[in-house]
C-alpha cells in the first residue's frame, strides 16, 4: 500500500523535470517570436513567422526528446521505488497473519506487473509530450496572425500586438493532446499520467499477491479532501471475489478512470482479515467531510473545496511565472533598446502581480491551515535570475506610486505607458496613487494623433490631463502653440463627477511634459 500522501507527491521530481521543458517550450516560442518581428511593414509578421516555423519544429522536437530521455530514468526509479514500498507495507500485514510473501525482486508476477506499468506510463508520457510540438507551432502561428490583424487594424501598435502574443503564449502555457482531441497543460499530464500509473501499477501488485497469498478483501485507505464519488467507499472493505456483506469491484468502480485507481486517484489498498484493527471508524471518516474550514471572508467549507480554490491560487501564481520568463526571453532577442525600456516595465507590471498573488496564497494558507506546497507554484525555468529580476522589478513598480519623479532633464516620469492600448478605451477617473499615464490619442481617421497624460493624485484620483494637442479641433481649443492645453479636475464630495477647468499649460507643465508637447 501507498499512502494518500505518497501517491499525491510520486510524481513532484518528474513534474520538475517537465517544468524545464515547458520553460524551455516558451522560451523557444518567445525568441522566435522576438526574431520574427524584426521587419519594416507589418505584413512581412506571417512570413517571417512561417520561415521560422521549421527551425522552432526542430527546437522543439530536440527539447522534447532530451527531456523523454531524461524523465525516463526518472520514471523507472520512481516506479521501483512506490513498488517496493507498497509490497514492504502489504507483506507485514501478512506476516503478521502467518504468511510468508516473497519479496518483490524475487516475485516473477509482481516484476512483470512493474515493467509493464512502467513501460505503458512512460509510453504514454512520450506520446504525449511529443504533442507538444504541434500543438506549441499551432499556437505560435495563430499568435503571429493575431498579431499581425490587431497591428495592422490600426488598434494596436505592431510592438504592443506582438509583446501582447508572447504574453498569450506563456498564459496558455504548452499543451499536450490526447488522442481523443483533450488538451491539458503539460505539467498537469505529466503529473495524473505518472500518479495514475504508479497507483495502478502498485494496486495490481497487490492483487496479485493477494491471489498467490489467498487474501480476498481490501482495506480502501482514506484521506481528507477526497472528491465526492471517492469518499462514498474510502476507508471501506472491499472483497475481490464479491462476498456479500462488503463492496465489490464493481462498487468502486476499479477499471474505470473515474474509480478507484482512476484518474488523480490518491486511494489505494491493502490486505485485511476478518477481526483485524480497522485503519478508519465511521466519525473518522465522517470527520473527513466537514465543512471546518474557514476561509477569509468568514464562509465555513470542506477541505476538498478549499484545496480546490488553492489550487486556483496556484494556477494564477505559475502564469504569472511563465509570463515572466517570457516577458524576459523576449527582451533578451529584441534589439531595439527604447522598446525594451516599455517592455521592462511591463515586465515590473507582471512582477508586482505575482507577489500579490504569492501574498494572497500566503493569506489564504495561513487563515485556512493548509500547507503550502511548493511545487505546485514551482515554475522551474523561472530560474534564481529571472527570480531576481521580478523581485527587483516588483520593489521598482511599487517605488512608482510613491511620489512623482522625474528625469534627469526635469520632465516627469511615465509610470504607465497605455500608448500601446486601444485607442477607444476609457481613461480611468481613479487608479493608482501619484500615476501619470500616458496615451496615444488619434483623431480625423488617423490623420491627427497626439500623446496624452492624465495624472493622478495621492488618493489615486484623476487630477490633471496634458493634452499635446487641440485634439483636431483648433477652433475649439485655442491654446498654446498647437493647441496644447490642460485640464484640471477638482473633486467635491457628494458629488460622483468633479468639476474640470480647461487653461493653457503653465511654465512648469512646459518644463515637466517638454518631451510630447
Amino acid at each position: 500500500m501507498l499512502t494518500p500522501d505518497q501517491l499525491a507527491h510520486c510524481a513532484d521530481s518528474i513534474v520538475e523535470l517537465y517544468s524545464q521543458l515547458n520553460e524551455a517550450i516558451i522560451r523557444d516560442v518567445a525568441r522566435r517570436i522576438a526574431k520574427a518581428s524584426v521587419i519594416t511593414e507589418t505584413g512581412e509578421l506571417q512570413l517571417n513567422a512561417l520561415r521560422n516555423l521549421g527551425v522552432l519544429h526542430a527546437d522543439l522536437i530536440s527539447s522534447i526528446s532530451k527531456y523523454n530521455n531524461i524523465g525516463s530514468e526518472e520514471l523507472l526509479r520512481i516506479f521501483a521505488d512506490a513498488s517496493m514500498a507498497a509490497v514492504e507495507y502489504d507483506s507485514r500485514i501478512y506476516r503478521n497473519n502467518g504468511l510468508n510473501p516473497l519479496p518483490l525482486n524475487l516475485s516473477p508476477t509482481a516484476m512483470q506487473i512493474l515493467e509493464a506499468g512502467y513501460k505503458k506510463t512512460n509510453g504514454n508520457l512520450a506520446n504525449l509530450t511529443r504533442t507538444s510540438a504541434i500543438s506549441t507551432q499551432t499556437k505560435f502561428i495563430r499568435a503571429c496572425t493575431m498579431a499581425e490583424m490587431k497591428a495592422e487594424s490600426g488598434a494596436f501598435s505592431a510592438e504592443q500586438a506582438i509583446f501582447n502574443a508572447v504574453r498569450e503564449l506563456a498564459a496558455e502555457d504548452a499543451t499536450v493532446i490526447y488522442p481523443s482531441g483533450h488538451q491539458d497543460k503539460i505539467d498537469v499530464a505529466v503529473r495524473r499520467n505518472v500518479m495514475t500509473g504508479v497507483g495502478q501499477t502498485t494496486g495490481e501488485i497487490c492483487l496479485a499477491y493477494a491471489d498467490e497469498l489467498g487474501c480476498d478483501l481490501m482495506e480502501i485507505t482514506a484521506h481528507i479532501g477526497a472528491r465526492p464519488s471517492h469518499a462514498a467507499w474510502q476507508g471501506k472493505i472491499v472483497s475481490l471475489s464479491g462476498k456479500q456483506g462488503y463492496l465489490s469491484l464493481e462498487d468502486i468502480g476499479y477499471g474505470t478512470g473515474a474509480g478507484f485507481k482512476g484518474w488523480n486517484c490518491r486511494h489505494d489498498w491493502y490486505p485485511y482479515f476478518e477481526g483485524s484493527t480497522r485503519m478508519y471508524s465511521q466519525a473518522d471518516l465522517a470527520a473527513l467531510e466537514e465543512k471546518n474550514i474557514e476561509f477569509p471572508d468568514g464562509s465555513m467549507h470542506t477541505y476538498y473545496e478549499a484545496e480546490q480554490y488553492q489550487r486556483a491560487l496556484e494556477r494564477k501564481i505559475r502564469e504569472s511565472k511563465r509570463i515572466l520568463a517570457a516577458e524576459d526571453e523576449w527582451i533578451k532577442n529584441n534589439k531595439s533598446d527604447r522598446a525594451n525600456r516599455k517592455w521592462r516595465r511591463e515586465f515590473d507590471i507582471q512582477s508586482a502581480k505575482l507577489k500579490e498573488q504569492e501574498a494572497a496564497l500566503n493569506s489564504f494558507c495561513k487563515k485556512t491551515g493548509l500547507n503550502k506546497d511548493s511545487f505546485r507554484v514551482q515554475t522551474l525555468g523561472f530560474n534564481r535570475s529571472v527570480s531576481q529580476k521580478a523581485v527587483h522589478g516588483s520593489k521598482r513598480e511599487l517605488e512608482k506610486y510613491t511620489k512623482y519623479q522625474y528625469n534627469i532633464d526635469g520632465t516627469i516620469r511615465i509610470t504607465d505607458d497605455w500608448t500601446g492600448r486601444s485607442v477607444h478605451f476609457t481613461i480611468p477617473k481613479h487608479y493608482k496613487p501619484y500615476a501619470v499615464v500616458e496615451t496615444r490619442e488619434e483623431k480625423a481617421h488617423g490623420h491627427h494623433i497626439q500623446i496624452n497624460r492624465t495624472i493622478y493624485d495621492e488618493n489615486g484620483n484623476m487630477c490633471v490631463q496634458i493634452h499635446s494637442s487641440h485634439h483636431a479641433l483648433p477652433g475649439s481649443h485655442q491654446y498654446g502653440k498647437n493647441g496644447e492645453h490642460h485640464h484640471y479636475y477638482q473633486w467635491v464630495e457628494g458629488q460622483k463627477d468633479p468639476i474640470r477647468i480647461t487653461d493653457n499649460l503653465t511654465v512648469q507643465e512646459r518644463k515637466e511634459h517638454a518631451d510630447i508637447l
